[in-house]
């Protein structure tokens, strides 16, 4: 029988599913709250108490005081190390502990930044703010009460060895990795995290390497699957040619995860199309990797504001790498694709230039927003999309702060993946945080390895010998360093060292890697 009520009930269930969706954007709204300054909430002052200025012979770190929020980059202050160990912070890793006499304690000439950096000191990386309230994980204090700890940014720095232990001897010189506070002039951290330079780097290349390769080649290969197509099994077919094309997508390519994705993709075989944002960078790009591809297929396409015109851009340099690749691969092609290249592209579209398996068979992602879509659908079945952030969050033209506004909107157009089309498509999309690594100890060991043996490659290389890492670093380029300013600073408050880096880099102005220098570290004395 008809139910006078059964055309309102309907109308009141899709009013609650309006507001079930809405839930998690009010989440997000109170997560965004709770990182807001407190200063920038009323006319008057911080609640920290005023932060005591470090002379230039004071050992010191680039630190967010005590019960100041992150938010701005301003927050930053050049003080004197706290701890009663001289150290910039303890081992902040959630799994056991590494005892103290276990530690390394290196004296820093230089601390390379990462995007990660960024997003940490605005609040916006959730390991860091778990950090911050020493509650063993749970985060009280930012929604109110509780004690903010001072923290200590950055995860990767390069110097000389205070205290030796293991492989490593007072005065060594080494590269490390560590799970937040290398914006010091002493670290602290665990013996697996750190590896020796090499003779022929500087220390501003020593911290221009470890996570951003670490990073590639995580993203790649754990995540992205990446085969690698030169190993002695796959090198050659039957006939004596190239037996696959395999085609890498790799955004932000002259950026410091970029350039060494690019190069580890090309080393393992594949041919690599590289997003830049300008120009400029995509002579950077070029030079660094386009001699490893076959031949001239190596594209790289300047990033557009527009997404339709993104996504023809990219579908056609994909559809150029494959084909030059196959032209160079020493079979020749046939006079029909040969009449074909004189009318690329093929396809107008990323999602029509993958049906027809001219797309990419992996992608390295880190915009986000708007050109996402169209990277996702340009894999081809069975490719894969690695994804480590979204720079399309940062709106460096709003200032140092947070950017609420564009952030909001934003998060309200935020990709949306469709497990469907996922299975429909047959491709994966796998996300990761480099940070995870610090808590499987046995996989970045590996992985180090792995990325070490495969940058040091050449054409003679016997792809199954053991080497020495020591002797494998000699052999790896040296990370492009595009970027260096100085640690210290004169006035020690309010910008200068870590802040105009940590502002140049979100620019998204720089190429390759932004370092500061320490040589002037008094620890180094």
């Amino acid at each position: 029988t008809h139910c006078p009520f059964k055309k309102n009930m309907s109308n009141d269930r899709r009013w609650t599913k309006s507001i079930a969706s809405f839930v998690p954007f009010l989440n997000f709204l109170l997560l965004i709250h709770c990182f807001i300054p407190s200063h920038s909430l009323t006319t008057g002052t911080t609640t920290a108490p005023p932060a005591t200025t470090s002379s230039s012979r004071t050992a010191s770190s680039w630190t967010i005081p005590k019960n100041v929020k992150f938010g701005k980059l301003s927050n930053l202050e050049f003080l004197p190390i706290q701890d009663d160990d001289g150290t910039n912070m303890k081992d902040e890793t959630t799994t056991a502990l590494v005892e103290e006499s276990q530690r390394i304690k290196v004296a820093t000439a230089a601390i390379g930044l990462n995007f990660a950096d960024v997003f940490t000191v605005l609040g916006l990386y959730k390991a860091a703010n778990l950090v911050r309230t020493g509650n063993n994980g749970k985060d009280t204090s930012n929604s109110g009460g509780g004690i903010l700890d001072p923290f200590v940014p950055g995860i990767e720095f390069a110097g000389v060895v205070l205290e030796g232990n293991g492989d490593f001897t007072k005065g060594d010189r080494v590269f490390g990795f560590t799970r937040f506070g290398a914006y010091s002039d002493i670290v602290s951290t665990r013996p697996e995290f750190i590896r020796k330079i090499p003779n022929k780097w500087s220390f501003e290349q020593g911290a221009a390497f470890l996570v951003n390769a670490l990073t590639a080649w995580h993203g790649l290969v754990n995540v992205g699957g990446m085969p690698d197509l030169l190993s002695k099994h796959r090198k050659k077919n039957d006939n004596g040619n190239q037996k696959d094309i395999y085609v890498v997508v790799v955004h932000s390519a002259s950026g410091g995860v970029g350039l060494w994705a690019s190069e580890i993709a090309a080393r393992r075989g594949a041919v690599v199309v590289g997003v830049v944002g300008s120009e400029e960078k995509k002579d950077t790009f070029m030079k660094r990797v386009g001699t490893l591809c076959n031949g001239d297929a190596a594209q790289c396409i300047v990033r557009s504001n527009n997404a339709r015109d993104f996504d023809r851009d990219l579908a056609e340099a994909c559809q150029k790498a494959r084909h030059l690749s196959q032209r160079s691969s020493g079979g020749g092609v046939s006079s029909t694709a040969a009449q074909q290249q004189q009318s690329l592209p093929f396809f107008s579209t990323c999602l029509q230039t993958a049906e027809a398996g001219y797309g990419a068979d992996l992608v390295m992602e880190c915009y986000g927003g708007k050109y996402f879509a169209p990277s996702m659908e340009v894999i081809n079945p069975g490719g894969s999309l690695s994804t480590y952030g979204a720079t399309t969050y940062n709106d460096s033209g709003l200032g140092e702060g947070i950017p609420f506004v564009s952030l909001i909107l934003n998060y309200i157009r935020r990709p949306r993946v469709d497990p469907g089309e996922l299975t429909g498509r047959n491709i994966r999309v796998g996300g990761f945080n480099l940070i995870f690594l610090t808590e499987n100890i046995d996989l970045l060991v590996t992985s180090l390895d792995g990325c070490v043996q495969c940058l040091c490659r050449n054409d003679e290389d016997d792809d199954d010998s053991i080497h020495d890492f020591d002797e494998m670093m000699e052999q790896v380029n040296p990370p492009l360093v595009g970027s260096v300013f100085p640690f210290r600073v004169v006035d020690g408050v309010g910008g200068g060292g870590a802040v105009d880096a940590l502002k140049a880099l979100r620019s998204g102005n720089t190429v390759g890697k932004v370092v500061l220098d320490n040589n002037d570290n008094p620890a180094l004395c």
